[in-house]
């Protein structure tokens, strides 16, 4: 596939639900963990992830709070790496 329609159709997906985007990083905000206490940041994140037909595998890297969330198979592969523990006193 070319890379300039994969581009397009990676902002079309995020554009098409960016209001629950928006709705679940503000609540995460609102609801500061710090880290390795993210329960209901996890929570959340991976209820949104399977409500859109992700496999979700939690408590993974020997870490309760960690997860691994799939989509689809073959190429190509997107990883993302999401830090959202708050900073202790701030």
């Amino acid at each position: 596939m070319d890379i300039e329609k994969l581009k397009a159709m990676v902002i079309g997906e995020v554009d098409a639900h960016q209001s629950e985007l928006i709705e679940l990083s503000l609540r995460i905000h609102q609801h500061p963990e710090v880290a390795f206490e993210e329960v209901k940041a996890a929570s959340w994140l991976t209820e949104y992830l399977e409500s859109k037909g992700f496999n979700v595998e939690r408590g993974i890297c020997q870490l309760a709070t960690a997860f691994k969330g799939s989509y689809g198979s073959g190429k190509p592969t997107v990883a993302l790496l999401a830090e959202y523990d708050a900073l202790p006193k701030i």
